[in-house]
């Protein structure tokens, strides 16, 4: 498990996410964007991030975009909340960038905070991962502000 503080928050990445995330990296020009849901627990202002969803034949995929299937990531959502005593719950989205230090797009922004002000969410946050060759960029939006950091993969590894 590793740990980064992303403004007033502690995340910690089980090791199972942090292979996931790395493991679809678009590192070659062939590769499609990839992307899916984040899932976890929490205590306080930790944010223990546990699993994320892979990508499946429903998502929509191509060089530069990624648009995840919502029934498919909503019953993940229910079955991990289910086999997991209620405990662990929804509490972000994470796709690829074909670049070293990615940063969100107007898209990105647009999706994230779409998310956070539409959706029934049981934190009063949301957090985004954009995962890039060198680097991801992990943000986290609140009622109050949106904190973001990039952090290497070296720090990961």
């Amino acid at each position: 498990m590793k740990k980064v503080s992303v403004g007033k928050y502690i995340i910690y990445l089980s090791d199972e996410l942090l292979e996931i995330l790395y493991s679809f990296r678009q590192v070659e020009m062939s590769t499609n964007e990839s992307g899916g849901i984040l899932l976890g627990q929490m205590k306080d202002t930790n944010i223990y991030l546990l699993r994320a969803s892979t990508p499946n034949a429903k998502d929509r995929s191509h060089r530069m975009g990624f648009t995840r299937h919502k029934e498919v990531a909503q019953s993940i959502i229910d079955y991990e909340f289910l086999n997991s005593g209620k405990k662990t719950i929804y509490l972000g989205e994470w796709h690829t960038h074909p670049e070293n230090d990615p940063s969100p797009s107007i898209q990105d922004s647009k999706m994230i905070n779409d998310q956070f002000k539409k959706n029934e969410l049981n934190e009063d946050f949301i957090v985004s991962f954009i995962v890039g060759n060198v680097s991801i960029y992990i943000g986290v939006l609140d009622n109050d502000t949106y904190y973001n950091l990039n952090v290497k993969w070296s720090v990961f590894r």
